[in-house]
């Protein structure tokens, strides 16, 4: 199981409407366990579960091609 958290930077949005747009849309997204607003140059971030390294390669792809997505800043969750 790999998880990470992804940080994502919006671009310019018209308003409240494309942000909500954007969150709900990343709810959707397979194996994003959680999705949060945060104060910040990051706007969102994700938390992603995946089973192995190409299914997480793949939420990352889905989550970068959203519309009003900007940029990502993944940080992979390293077991203890």
């Amino acid at each position: 199981m790999m998880s990470a958290f992804v940080f994502v930077q919006v671009g310019e949005t018209e308003g409240w409407d494309e942000m909500r747009a954007l969150h709900d849309a990343l709810h959707r997204v397979a194996r994003a366990k959680a999705v949060r607003s945060i104060a910040g140059p990051t706007e969102i971030v994700v938390f992603v579960d995946a089973a192995d390294q190409p299914a997480l390669g793949e939420t990352l792809g889905k989550i970068r091609a959203l519309k009003g997505v900007a940029s990502t800043d993944t940080r992979i969750v390293w077991p203890m």
